[in-house]
């Protein structure tokens, strides 16, 4: 059973962040909890490595949360060590994953490629999202091995808060009526989708 509310922890997390977000806003949310993804103008490039004022790092293992989960110097030390191993090779996958998905939607909007060169295109760039999301499931999971199992439960309490109050903010976002939101092609995929 704890085996399998770990996978489905990890599901969870892994499955709260969009594909467009970097490496970076992988691990950034706002104060009150929601996920923040880069903004239109926004670099994604490892230079952008410091969220913009008003943002913190999802980093359980360090400040506030720390001292919720009672996690020790050692341990932090460890996840963080696990963190900054597995970075560069999610900041590569995003990379790689922001050209082929830049590709594809190209692809779409000139509309004269055979059905099988998007085809391809698609599975290129669902591969390198697997991939990326694969990574990312992996050095999760190697960050709650460090953790105690009490650790990990008060771990989950955290992170459901954090998951319905993005619920709620979402749920919020989507009530207003057409004229409330902003109609912005910033928030509009290139060809078309949200």
């Amino acid at each position: 059973m704890a085996r399998q509310a770990a996978w489905i922890l990890a599901a969870a997390v892994a499955s709260a962040v969009p594909a467009s977000a970097s490496p970076v806003a992988l691990c950034e949310q706002t104060a009150q909890g929601e996920q923040r993804a880069p903004q239109s103008g926004e670099s994604n490039n490892k230079d952008h490595q410091k969220p913009p004022q008003g943002h913190r790092p999802l980093k359980f293992w360090q400040g506030e949360t720390k001292t919720e989960l009672g996690i020790t110097n050692q341990q932090s030390t460890e996840i963080e060590q696990i963190f900054r191993a597995t970075l560069p090779k999610l900041e590569a996958s995003k990379e790689k994953l922001d050209k082929l998905e830049a590709a594809l939607s190209q692809t779409i909007r000139d509309n004269t490629a055979d059905l099988t060169v998007v085809a391809q295109q698609v599975d290129r760039v669902e591969s390198v999202r697997a991939e990326l999301y694969k990574t990312r499931t992996l050095m999760l999971y190697r960050m709650r091995g460090v953790l105690s199992a009490d650790q990990r439960a008060k771990l989950k309490q955290i992170m459901d808060r954090a998951d319905a109050a993005r619920r709620k903010s979402s749920d919020q976002n989507d009530s207003k009526g057409p004229k409330d939101q902003k109609d912005s092609k910033d928030s509009t995929h290139p060809d078309g989708r949200r």
